[in-house]
């Protein structure tokens, strides 16, 4: 394909897809992972459902994929469910193989090592001797594909949008992970750390792999208001919101150089001014953490809609 001829739709959806449900299988991963060290020495009950309970919360899962029983094991094993890691990582497999011949071999080949990997595991075992290895193989598995895919696939539309699914999937992971742990208390500075507190904020930190990175910025002294400004705003770290939005940026940017096809305005307006937004605001602009968290997570649906509609579902006369 000429690189500036559009890419097919049903290509750039499932390229799109395929990153997303890898990035989604890696963030689950991560969090199920560390839910379960922080509560190898929880004694009480009540602690343990209050941290499990905002664990759901931040994954965000849909009324039809919200485990009832044995809740950890059904997001790591259970192949019926969506939300599932397994699932997830099915979900991306497929993805892939529907576009075979736009990934190198070694792409190919890795993802799907990395399924029949996890779904030749002898799930009792791997349950009872402690999954940490197992969530490890997942993270791993995602990091591994998407160096490989940097390394050996051209940097053209469908690299695009693989980086478009990676970084609006991590974005609203993010977003979901600080509205459920942090509220305007947190916004204040000089705040009083139990040793309780103290282990769930570098547990949220480690959510995102970002624990040794925020220290490299604000040593080990942690602080909720710290974590929520170097998670927002920071333009190094590669999970931060401003990170991702930029990334996003910078894809929308090169697919309008490589593509023939009518720009649509409002797409890159809209993802210009929530760049410009990040870049300018502070922690102390924020008055309602929710509000300005919703707020810009609206503004990334609206980047994803209007994505959509210009490169995946547009009409045929705009391909005419």
């Amino acid at each position: 394909m000429n690189s500036n001829q559009p890419m097919l739709s049903r290509v750039a959806d499932s390229l799109f897809w395929m990153s997303r449900y890898l990035e989604r299988a890696e963030n689950t991963s991560r969090q199920l992972d560390v839910y379960l060290n922080l509560n190898i020495d929880i004694a009480s009950s009540m602690e343990e459902q209050r941290r499990l309970n905002r664990l759901i919360d931040s994954l965000t899962l849909p009324p039809e994929d919200m485990p009832q029983d044995h809740p950890l094991f059904t997001l790591t094993f259970d192949i019926s469910n969506a939300s599932s890691i397994i699932a997830l990582i099915t979900g991306a497999r497929e993805n892939a193989r529907q576009v075979r011949e736009q990934l190198s071999s070694e792409m190919w080949m890795q993802i799907n090592k990395l399924h029949l990997h996890l779904r030749s595991t002898v799930v009792d075992s791997v349950w009872e001797a402690f999954p940490h290895d197992y969530y490890l193989q997942v993270r791993d598995g995602s990091h591994l594909f998407q160096g490989i895919t940097d390394a050996t696939m051209n940097h053209n539309q469908g690299w695009h949008f693989i980086q478009l699914g990676r970084f609006i999937e991590r974005s609203i992971a993010l977003l979901n992970l600080l509205d459920v742990h942090f509220d305007n208390e947190h916004l204040k500075r000089g705040e009083e750390i139990s040793t309780l507190r103290y282990f769930e904020l570098i547990g949220t930190l480690k959510s995102v792999t970002a624990f040794e990175a925020y220290t490299k910025v604000y040593s080990a002294n942690v602080q909720s208001s710290w974590i929520i400004e170097f998670l927002l705003f920071n333009r190094e770290f590669p999970r931060s919101l401003r990170f991702c939005v930029e990334a996003i940026q910078s894809s929308l940017n090169a697919l309008e150089e490589m593509s023939d096809r009518a720009r649509n305005s409002r797409l890159y307006r809209l993802a210009g001014r929530l760049q410009s937004q990040l870049s300018y605001d502070e922690i102390e602009d924020i008055h309602s953490l929710h509000d300005y968290l919703d707020n810009i997570k609206q503004q990334i649906y609206r980047i994803h809609d209007n994505l959509y509609h210009t490169y995946i579902t547009y009409p045929i006369e705009t391909a005419l």
